[in-house]
């Protein structure tokens, strides 16, 4: 029942550019994708987040697709979807949840997990 292949190559992309930003500590290259960022989320926190999660999980190695689940737009009639890996880390594994939302013909990231 996979009828977001587009979008899921979208996702992929995406992600793929923010566990990039991860491993590099770039926090300009993780944001790009969002339209809008939490204002409690700066810099300061983005290195934090990496860090502890360097120190938890390890090194990134790579991901299994799961799945996707259609959502409702934030209070709107945005399309919104939530895709979900099996992230494998050097010391662990790791659920990895990405949502992406489009607004005016273009795809945002509006949501990342990993836990």
């Amino acid at each position: 029942m996979e009828d977001n292949q587009e979008e899921l190559k979208i996702a992929e992309k995406y992600l793929t550019e923010m566990l990039n930003a991860d491993q590099n500590g770039d926090y300009a290259s993780f944001i790009k994708r969002y339209e809008t960022v939490d204002s409690g989320f700066n810099e300061d926190v983005f290195i934090k987040d990496v860090e502890a999660m360097k120190d938890e999980l390890g090194a990134y190695k790579e991901r299994v697709y799961l799945g996707s689940l259609n959502c409702s737009g934030k209070g709107s009639s945005q399309r919104s979807l939530r895709f979900v890996w099996r992230g494998i880390y050097e010391k662990s594994e790791a659920l990895i949840v990405l949502g992406i939302h489009q607004n005016s013909g273009v795809w945002y990231v509006n949501e990342n997990h990993i836990s």
